[in-house]
């Protein structure tokens, strides 16, 4: 319990910095942070780039605020819960079975990214073991679920014929400049 406690004063902390999103965002700087996967026109991001190094209080990178709004791609494992949240679900850096016994999401690591899925509104998502690649919009600010938990770092899935469309468009494009 105590943990959890700790956990959410770190994260209001993490988020009373983020005031500086769009100043971040637009410096050249952040720019440079940014690498595109051109396939599908979103950027490539890694749960390590989530917050800074070597800060004695948890606060996040720059390279996070600055990809917030976009569409970004991420590699990591679906949370296992005995309760999981109603067309979303939650992917961490490794894989983890969350005992919510009393604890609700106390035991997901801060860098947890509460996923949802637009295709499942309203019904569960089946637990995927292995590694999963997601792919959609970026959202970083605080705010509190339907179901009343709290998510800080949230990706809004593309649905399955946004991918196939900008795959299809992608090769389309490529056709063209074979042709030419």
């Amino acid at each position: 319990m105590a943990g959890h406690f700790a956990a959410m004063i770190l994260l209001g902390l993490f988020w009373s910095s983020s005031a500086h999103t769009q100043s971040t965002r637009d410096s050249p700087e952040s720019q440079s942070l940014v690498r595109r996967d051109t396939a599908f026109s979103s950027v490539n991001l890694s749960f390590k780039d989530f917050f800074e190094l070597g800060a004695k209080e948890l606060r996040p990178a720059a390279r996070l605020l600055a990809l917030n709004g976009q569409r970004v791609r991420l590699i990591g494992f679906m949370v296992q819960m005995e309760d999981p949240p109603i067309g979303a679900f939650y992917l961490c850096p490794r894989p983890i079975l969350a005992d919510e016994s009393g604890g609700g999401t106390a035991d997901l690591p801060p860098e947890s990214v509460l996923v949802i899925v637009a295709s499942s509104d309203g019904k569960k998502v089946s637990f995927i073991p292995g590694a999963l690649e997601v792919t959609g919009l970026l959202q970083v600010q605080r705010r509190e679920e339907a179901d009343g938990r709290i998510s800080f770092i949230r990706l809004l899935l593309d649905r399955p014929e946004a991918r196939a469309s900008s795959s299809a468009d992608h090769s389309t494009k490529e056709n063209r400049k074979s042709n030419d």
